[in-house]
């Protein structure tokens, strides 16, 4: 048995290219990983390794780095545990967008978005797609406008909801090891899907810093986030339509 507990990253700059966090998400950073530790210090036994897998962007990376030095801190002396690493992986990346031949981070294609001329009046197909997605980049993108209207389109060039679901699960199940505790600094997009594939609905979105656990044991897994609590089987084959390479990160 081992448990996973997926996290959003703290407040961002906004959506405008590939940000790190705001004051007020380095503090949400810091809260949390003040209850964890209070958490992990009470139930964990000793021996237990702890692990801290991040989203490769520079809002899941800061997320760690803070939430990883916070636990450190507030751990009192004596705890027995193993703190890991941070660990960059693309499982937990946030969506993807295909533009200029690779899949890529759909904060990175904004900034390309908003270098076109705005007044040419013929943009390309794919600046056209994002625009339906997001034209804000800001408040709506906090609050979750662009991913409700992410898990229910049909679009060429956005990653589906389905896929990103995989791709979690595919992450989750790499960190299968007895006695382990994976706190993942991850993305309200996916996060939203996987609970949705789990419960069988939206949720909603998730607060930053907000988690989602999963305990993993064997075959079947626990997924918990706020008032619902199910057991799902554990994927453990990918459909035939989507890529295994891509699941397990490449972008190409």
């Amino acid at each position: 048995m081992y448990r996973v507990v997926l996290l959003r990253h703290g407040e961002t700059h906004g959506y405008l290219g590939d940000l790190g966090l705001t004051e007020l998400g380095e503090s949400q950073a810091r809260d949390r990983g003040r209850q964890l530790a209070k958490e992990l210090a009470t139930t964990a036994p000793p021996g237990t390794r702890v692990r801290f897998p991040h989203a490769p962007t520079a809002r899941g990376t800061a997320t760690a780095v803070t939430l990883r030095a916070t636990v450190v801190e507030a751990l009192p002396e004596g705890h027995g545990l193993e703190l890991g690493e941070l660990e960059p992986d693309t499982h937990f990346d946030s969506l993807q967008f295909f533009h200029d031949g690779e899949a890529r981070e759909s904060s990175g294609v904004a900034k390309d978005r908003r270098a076109l001329d705005p007044g040419s009046g013929a943009d390309p197909d794919w600046a056209l797609e994002f625009d339906r997605f997001d034209s804000n980049y800001g408040e709506l993108a906090r609050t979750g406008g662009p991913i409700d209207r992410w898990l229910t389109s049909t679009t060429l060039r956005f990653e589906p909801p389905q896929i990103a679901v995989y791709r979690l699960w595919a992450g989750v199940t790499a960190l299968a090891a007895k006695h382990e505790i994976a706190l993942v600094s991850t993305h309200s997009g996916p996060m939203r899907a996987f609970v949705a594939a789990a419960i069988g609905r939206d949720p909603g979105e998730p607060e930053n810093l907000e988690p989602v656990e999963v305990t993993v044991d064997g075959r079947l897994a626990e997924v918990v986030f706020r008032e619902h609590r199910v057991v799902v089987e554990v994927p453990d084959r990918l459909p035939p339509w989507i890529a295994p390479g891509y699941v397990a990160g490449e972008r190409t």
